[in-house]
């Protein structure tokens, strides 16, 4: 359950907005192995809101639904081009 700030700051609606498109809930990872999600605590960033972090290196900020189609369709070519080599 995610806390109120969190639910106020539209982090659930991301979450919600990533198991929908990626077909998987938290703590699962899609077929191909290139997405899993993970639920975190708050990570000090409410005026950034919705963040998440994308491979415990990328902190990304305000995240639309546009924002996290474009952050999954660049995490997929990386993939595929790490794949490629």
């Amino acid at each position: 359950m995610h806390q109120p700030a969190v639910r106020l700051s539209g982090g659930e609606r991301a979450g919600d907005y990533l198991k929908r498109k990626l077909g998987i809930d938290y703590n699962e990872t899609t077929a191909d192995g290139c997405f899993t999600l993970k639920e975190g605590e708050c990570m000090g960033a409410c005026g950034d809101a919705p963040v998440m972090i994308v491979n415990n290196t990328r902190m990304c900020s305000f995240m639309s639904d546009d924002k996290l189609d474009a952050l999954v369709e660049e995490l997929k070519a990386d993939a595929a081009a790490k794949g490629a080599k």
